[in-house]
Order: C-alpha cells, then structure tokens, then sequence
C-alpha cells in the first residue's frame, strides 16, 4: 500500500505540511470549491501544492468540493479550468470530495454527483475519485456511484482495513487520520504506477487490425463504437437482408457476419448509432416502406 496525504488551505504552503506529512509516495490537493451563492473559490495554496509535488517526483491527485445545490456543469468547468492551468498530466488522478447535501435529500445528492462524475470522466479523459465518509454514503448519499473508485474517510478503522459502505464492494484510498496537522490516506495499490494506471488519463482500446472482413454486402455499409473498443458494422447482404458483425472489444475478435432482422427483406442502406456504454438501435427501411428498429444493450452482442 502507497501512504499519502490530502492537503488544502488548513494545511498551508507545502514548506508548513511537508516535514508532517513523512515519508509519502503520493498527495491529493484541493483545488475548487464553487460555493452556493456564486462564490468561485480556488485554494490559495495550489499552486505551490501542485509544483511541489510534481518537483519531489510525487504522484499527484487534484480534487474539487462538492456543493449539490449548484450547478454541476458549472461545478465542474470550474475545477477542469483551474486545473489545466496548473498543469494536468496524464498521470494525474482527479477526485470529487462528496460530503455536503446543501440541504438537498439523499435522491437528489446522488443524482447531482452521479452527473459530475461522469462529466469529469468524459472530460478529462480518465475515471475520477469519489470521495465520502461513512455515515454520508451510509444515508443514501452516494447511490449510482459504486463504479467509481472509492477513497473512504473511516478514521475509526486500522489503516488499510476500511469499512466498505454500499454501493462499493472495495476500496481504493483509506483516510485514516483526520484529526492533528494533516489527514493522512493509504491508497490500495502494489506500486505509483498501478494507481496511475488506475487513475491516469484510459489508454485508448484495441482497435482491430486492417483486413478484410468478407461477407456479401450489396449496400454501403455503417458502423459504430462503443467505450469498450467493441463495433458493429451493417449493410444490405446479397439477399436483401440486413447483415451486421461485431468486433469485441473486449477479446480483439471479429464475429460472423448474420443477420439480426432474419429474413425480412430491406431496402437501402441500414442506420446505426451508439451511446453509453453498450447502448445502440439499428434503423432499415422495409420493401414496403416501413421503417425498422432494433435495439442491443450489450454492444451489439444481441438484437431484438
């Protein structure tokens, strides 16, 4: 396990923090905070955070202060904004610190954080951090968000055997010490370059190599792709029926081509979009004019 520390304004410039702070692999800085009312707040001591860090060849984590009763979009063009500035590398991880509702109930929380997220995943191009405590997640809190690595405050635990709340199953970061001059973590990892790795900007998915892919399409063809590297091609075979085959993502294979419409015959070339993470509808135009919709959940692994 990576011992670290989280620092912000209470902690000071890093000459004030780093002698407390030991023998640390790793450190998470506050970076924003947009707060009810339209105040745009960014920690005074960032900066010299942020550089230091990078000088002493440390792994870096930024984090922004949740406020659900504001924006999310907002929210979140701030923090990206203020971090790019600083200097935002590929290897740098990026947290949401959730532990205010603004008087929000559990729903409504969850949801805002739910959006945030995913923002900052698309953004910045890497999976963030959710930040938390206990008895938030253990009200309600935190619901949706158990894809995304964990960093749990549970003071009340040993170091490096946090309590798991719902809906995580494991945990990335342990806060063990909130209490003296600095809070002090243990993150969940063999070495720096696993939790970067885990935390860094996603290398891309492998895509298939170039060739041939046979069949007999009549038709031009249309494709999509999804998160994970899979694709669907689909075209109009030499029997009229629509023909799709799917490359998977997951084991750099290509199917066979089939036909997920069976033998209904179609006219033109067929349409094909994509979204989330599996999500797609496959659109063809009967001989008699009608319009067809197909729907997979499962990037393309099945039809119906």
């Amino acid at each position: 396990m990576l011992h670290g520390v989280d620092v912000s304004s209470a902690q000071g410039a890093p000459a004030t923090w780093h002698s407390s702070a030991g023998s640390i692999t790793w450190a998470g800085v506050k970076i924003t905070e947009l707060q009810p009312g339209g105040v745009y707040y960014v920690n005074p001591d960032a900066s010299a955070d942020w550089a230091y860090l990078k000088q002493h060849k440390l792994a870096r984590i930024a984090y922004m202060f949740a406020h659900p009763s504001v924006g999310p979009q907002d929210s979140v063009d701030f923090f990206v904004a203020q971090v790019r500035a600083l200097g935002l590398v590929d290897a740098d991880g990026v947290m949401l610190d959730l532990e205010q509702t603004d008087g929000l109930g559990p729903a409504a929380v969850s949801a805002w954080a739910v959006r945030v997220m995913a923002n900052l995943k698309e953004t910045l191009n890497r999976t963030p951090i959710l930040y938390t405590y206990l008895d938030f997640a253990y009200s309600g809190n935190t619901a949706g968000l158990g894809k995304y690595p964990l960093w749990i405050s549970d003071p009340s635990s040993p170091a490096g055997k946090p309590q798991v709340p719902s809906p995580w199953t494991s945990w990335a970061i342990h806060q063990y010490v909130t209490t003296g001059e600095i809070d002090r973590d243990l993150a969940n990892f063999a070495s720096v370059k696993a939790m970067q790795d885990a935390f860094g900007v996603a290398s891309p998915p492998p895509g298939p190599k170039t060739g041939n892919l046979g069949g007999s399409i009549a038709s031009g063809v249309t494709a999509v792709r999804w998160s994970d590297g899979s694709m669907v091609v689909a075209g109009i075979d030499g029997l009229g029926h629509v023909a799709v085959r799917r490359f998977d993502g997951g084991t750099g294979k290509w199917g066979v081509w089939w036909n997920p419409a069976g033998t209904t015959k179609a006219a033109g070339q067929p349409g094909l979009v994509s979204w989330g993470d599996a999500n797609g509808q496959l659109f063809f135009a009967t001989e008699a004019g009608a319009v067809m919709e197909l729907a997979t959940e499962n990037s393309g692994k099945s039809w119906q």
